[in-house]
């Protein structure tokens, strides 16, 4: 049967088959294919047009036979790969079909394509590779899907094992298909591998093991999530733990469920110090208690109280002071004063002022709401608490979320009476000479500049804590300068009314600093109480008040020989 002859490439003879030539070129130019074949004894290589293309080898020349000029055809990062498996190939008899995916390089340019290449070998007699027939398959667009999609899979194999959640994923059987290495330490196994296919009873006990499989059935039944659920950990040869756990049902792209997903934190020691303070706060309702019913011995007892809350609250403040060293001069140092007044025996607001490293100082203010017992415990507990966050010190905004936690934690689990703080907290480091600021519902600060201006920085609103777990806050700086001072204070100073019921106010209160922005830091605050008993008409103040103030200097220290 007689085949016609094909034009396309007037160099290339006809490659044999047995079917219509025009019909076979037309079907493979719409599947985007191109025909080759490989006369090896000749050395010669015959390519239709769609192979030239994919090239980018003009038709009316001879282009370079791809496996026998490998340098000039194959993209180096394949072409040993490829000259291997071709050689394989030839060197191996089998009636299996060639199949290598290489990068063609595109003459004339420096580009290339992803090409399949396919091919049957035919022998001559003595059993010889004779002729190699195939055709070659442009697959750039599933290899770029498939690259791209490799590269999603390891972001997000990146993300999750870097994140300290747990996260993990399940089959519709409850077992683990997919783990981050936050999980593969909880579990104490060696690679996320060791956990595929195993299954919650492989760890925890058989009662913790089926409560989790029967959550997750509902989860996968109705597709409603469980969010943010504290849970105890009952495992089968350590101690139990606690975490806080979400799930969600894991859908796959039919829309149909393949299992759930799961992100769990662990909250062991946030658990166990709620237990610690809900203790701390029973004891002290037993004694509140105690004291209710004993009026001359609550005298004492009251008395006591107010002695012992006298004693957290130092007599005077060290100044905390930081030098460049010895082969500078420069020195910087932050004086401090302050001022108590409650109005019972015992008050709710307090102050707190701490080193923080070699170069750095903490200073907190809260104002707890009410007066008296009640309000000194919350305090109390304040102060306990914030000595368990003294790590979090030059991150103000996380302080005062993990003591904004603690207490709305205590309080929630206690059945406590609706109580909140405010508070706002400054942590200024010398060495960097940065003074970042956050807030929980209290009033900014007011600062007096060196030259004299006294104002209230506009800082983000707040929520007072202990009453949003959730709260969130933010960090601010305020510019420093040598010789600025700043006063944090509780309400009882704005707030003092005089016999007309009127507020003093913060207007009057910074006029007051601007008239006296002359006077040392010690004499400045005295005058600002003075300025709140001569405001009240002696009538004296109806709410605690507390006030600490700063002076930041910075300056050049004289030579030791000088």
């Amino acid at each position: 049967m007689s085949v016609p002859e094909d034009n396309t490439n007037s160099h290339h003879r006809t490659v044999p088959t047995v079917f219509k030539w025009e019909m076979v070129r037309k079907a493979l130019k719409a599947a985007e294919e191109g025909v080759y074949c490989w006369e090896i004894e000749e050395n010669r290589i015959y390519y239709t047009e769609q192979c030239l293309r994919m090239m980018n080898w003009p038709v009316e020349t001879e282009a370079p036979n791809i496996f026998t000029e490998a340098e000039t055809t194959i993209h180096e990062e394949d072409r040993s790969f490829f000259l291997s498996a071709v050689q394989k190939y030839l060197a191996n008899p089998t009636t299996s079909p060639l199949r290598v995916e290489v990068r063609l390089l595109r003459a004339g340019s420096k580009g290339w394509k992803w090409v399949r290449v396919n091919g049957l070998l035919e022998r001559d007699a003595r059993k010889q590779p004779l002729r190699l027939v195939g055709v070659w398959v442009d697959i750039t667009r599933r290899k770029m899907a498939d690259l791209h999609a490799m590269e999603d899979r390891d972001l997000f194999r990146t993300l999750i094992d870097y994140l300290p959640d747990n996260i993990f994923f399940k089959n519709r059987e409850s077992r683990f298909v997919l783990v981050n290495e936050a999980t593969v330490r909880k579990m104490q196994v060696k690679t996320p591998a060791d956990m595929i296919g195993r299954r919650d009873h492989n760890f925890f006990s058989a009662e913790t093991a089926e409560i989790a499989r029967a959550e997750e059935l509902e989860i996968m039944r109705t597709g409603t999530p469980i969010l943010n659920r504290e849970y105890r950990e009952n495992w089968k040869d350590r101690p139990d733990t606690w975490c806080r756990l979400s799930k969600f049902p894991w859908y796959a792209a039919d829309g149909k469920v393949k299992g759930i997903v799961g992100i769990a934190s662990d909250v062991t020691e946030m658990i166990e110090r709620e237990q610690k303070y809900r203790q701390m706060a029973e004891e002290l309702d037993v004694k509140n208690k105690i004291l209710e019913k004993a009026e001359g011995d609550f005298r004492r007892q009251l008395e006591m109280a107010r002695r012992l809350q006298r004693s957290m609250l130092p007599e005077a403040v060290k100044p905390r002071v930081w030098s460049a060293g010895p082969q500078s001069r420069l020195e910087r140092r932050v004086n401090f004063h302050h001022i108590y007044q409650p109005i019972e025996e015992v008050a709710g607001d307090f102050f707190h002022v701490f080193r923080v490293g070699e170069s750095g100082v903490g200073m907190l203010i809260c104002d707890v709401m009410g007066h008296g017992v009640c309000a000194a415990m919350v305090a109390s507990l304040m102060r306990g608490f914030m000595e368990e966050a003294v790590n979090l010190a030059n991150t103000p905004a996380l302080l005062l979320s993990t003591l904004n936690r603690s207490l709305y934690n205590t309080i929630a689990g206690n059945n406590v009476e609706t109580t909140f703080v405010t508070g706002f907290y400054m942590y200024l480091d010398l060495q960097q000479r940065r003074l970042t600021v956050s807030g929980a519902g209290h009033p900014a600060p007011m600062i007096v500049t060196a030259d004299g201006r006294a104002y209230m920085p506009p800082l983000p609103r707040s929520c007072a804590m202990g009453m949003n777990e959730r709260a969130n806050y933010r960090e601010s700086e305020i510019p420093l300068e040598s010789g600025m001072r700043v006063i944090l204070y509780t309400d009882g100073l704005v707030e003092a009314e005089n016999s007309a019921d009127d507020e003093l106010g913060f207007e009057r209160v910074l006029a007051h600093l601007s008239r006296h922005c002359d006077e040392e830091l010690p004499q400045m605050m005295e005058n600002m109480l003075s300025l709140v008993m001569s405001f009240t008409e002696g009538a004296g103040l109806k709410d605690d008040l507390c006030m600490l103030g700063l002076e930041f200097t910075e300056v050049e220290t004289p030579d030791a020989e000088s």
